[in-house]
């Protein structure tokens, strides 16, 4: 035996949750990742571009010039994950970096093909050659 009445109310609550818990499966974080990674990540407003060639531990090349990276320098892949230093020696990458007040690389983000071709704030990258080619005036 129920000893106490729900009220309208409560009612309309319950049915509401049970609507809305289906409706939260379609905007499932697998798929907003998918959709970010497709327009691309949202870089800081200093970032730079460059090659970087990752040597030792702390140690990269950046456009041909050896640097120094700080000793909590973070690296993010191309699903915008923390990686080691240590897994990417050896290899070179293009990427965006940002440099701490001292002028130390602190920050690296490791570009997908796509990103590449946007500037490093993130905008799309200016067309090359004369405007009369692209638009055929």
């Amino acid at each position: 035996m129920n000893r106490c009445l729900k009220s309208a109310r409560t009612l309309f609550f319950i049915a509401a949750c049970a609507c809305l818990v289906p409706a939260g499966m379609l905007f499932s974080s697998e798929t907003l990742a998918q959709n970010q990674t497709q327009r691309g990540r949202v870089f800081p407003q200093k970032t730079q571009r460059g090659t970087m060639q990752f040597l030792a531990l702390q140690e990269v090349s950046l456009d041909g010039a050896t640097e120094p990276l700080t000793p909590g320098a973070r690296v993010h892949n191309e699903l915008n994950m923390l990686v080691l230093t240590s897994s990417l020696i050896g290899q070179t990458y293009t990427v965006n970096y940002l440099r701490d007040p001292m002028g130390v690389i602190r920050e690296v983000w490791l570009l997908t093909p796509f990103e590449t071709t946007l500037q490093p704030d993130g905008s799309l990258a200016p067309a090359t050659g004369p405007t009369e080619k692209l638009y055929g005036g």
